[in-house]
C-alpha cells in the first residue's frame, strides 16, 4: 500500500573489504528511508567486522563513515549479533552499533515486512 511505513531489515554477512556488498547495502538502506520506512541493519557472521572503526579508503575501498553518520540522522539502527562479535573476539566497535542477542535478532527479522540479505 502506498504511504504505509514498512519495517525493512538489511542483514549483512559480508566482510568489509572483499566486495562492495557492504557499501552497496548501506546505499540501499539510506534509499529506503526516503519513503519513511523503519530501516535496521543487522551485522551477523563475518558481517560484524563492519562494526570496527576501519579506514577502507586506505586500500581503495569505499569509505562508509559518511553513510554511517547519515544513518543516525535518518533513524536507521545498526545491530551486531553478540555471538558473532564474541566468536571473532571483537569487543570495541563504533558507538552507534547496538549489540543484539540471537533471540532479539530473530524477532527483528520475523517482524520485518522486507528482509534483504547481503552475503
Amino acid at each position: 500500500m502506498k504511504g504505509t511505513v514498512k519495517n525493512v531489515v538489511f542483514i549483512i554477512w559480508a566482510t568489509p573489504f572483499n566486495t562492495v556488498v557492504f557499501p552497496e547495502a548501506l546505499r540501499m538502506a539510506i534509499g529506503q528511508t526516503v519513503c519513511d520506512n523503519r530501516v535496521s541493519l543487522l551485522l551477523i557472521g563475518d558481517g560484524v567486522w563492519n562494526a570496527l572503526n576501519l579506514a577502507p579508503h586506505m586500500i581503495g575501498r569505499p569509505d562508509i563513515h559518511e553513510s554511517m553518520e547519515l544513518f543516525s540522522a535518518c533513524g536507521v539502527r545498526v545491530f551486531a549479533d553478540v555471538v558473532s562479535l564474541r566468536e571473532r573476539e571483537i569487543s570495541e566497535y563504533e558507538s552507534h552499533i547496538e549489540e543484539i542477542n540471537r533471540t532479539e535478532a530473530y524477532f527483528l527479522i520475523t517482524n520485518a515486512d522486507v528482509v534483504m540479505n547481503f552475503r
